[in-house]
């Protein structure tokens, strides 16, 4: 029953074909004067090799389906306070937060694929506040743009209706400079917390489990 789910989860998460025009919008609001004039940009069709940041060359690798619509946020903003994103929806969809393993661990190095984020440490009980879950997936990072994996990142994801979502600041409370920012990626309805259920995803794993 678990490997059902997983396969579930792992087909439904990035959606095999594009679904451009899912964001309809993407407002950067409050960036500090380390960033202020960097504009982030919506994307389409993640998969290996795609751009993460507006002002960086990292690139996403190992990426379980490709797929779907995302925003190039800019990396500069990690340790901005006030940051907030207003991203729009077209339609009923699920959401994903990429976010660095490398989260509330302080000066850690990294690069573990079976580090979990600590969003307590890191300040960071918004994202489970508003309900996002960890699906126990991880996506590769190439910071160099070489073909490597250098850090991993893990998806969190929630259900969203059409519309507006407001999402706010990274500034890991343990180390706000020292890991990349948090990534956005939108699939459509159903996917993971509304095919599996919050008790599905509850039998899930992280993969190295």
């Amino acid at each position: 029953m678990r490997k059902i789910l997983f396969m579930l989860l792992v087909l439904g998460l990035f959606a095999g074909m594009s679904h451009a025009g899912l964001i309809t919008s993407a407002v950067r609001l409050n960036p500090d004067g380390n960033s202020g004039d960097t504009e982030i940009e919506i994307g389409s069709n993640l998969q290996d090799g795609s751009k993460i940041f507006v002002d960086r060359d990292h690139l996403y690798a190992e990426v379980p389906q490709s797929g779907a619509d995302y925003i190039l946020v800019a990396n500069d903003d990690k340790d901005n306070p006030n940051l907030q994103y207003d991203v729009t929806i077209a339609s009923d969809a699920t959401m994903i937060l990429v976010l660095d393993n490398r989260l509330g661990h302080g000066n850690s190095g990294g690069g573990d694929p079976d580090m979990v984020p600590d969003l307590v440490s890191a300040g960071m009980t918004w994202i489970s506040d508003m309900g996002f879950v960890d699906t126990g997936l991880n996506v590769g990072i190439d910071e160099g743009g070489d073909g490597g994996v250098d850090q991993y990142s893990s998806l969190f994801a929630k259900d969203v209706m059409a519309g507006a979502i407001s999402l706010y600041a990274q500034n890991d409370l343990t180390n706000a400079g020292g890991r990349n920012n948090y990534g956005i990626a939108v699939i459509p309805e159903p996917a993971t917390i509304a095919l599996l259920g919050l008790g599905g995803l509850a039998l899930i794993r992280r993969r190295r489990s």
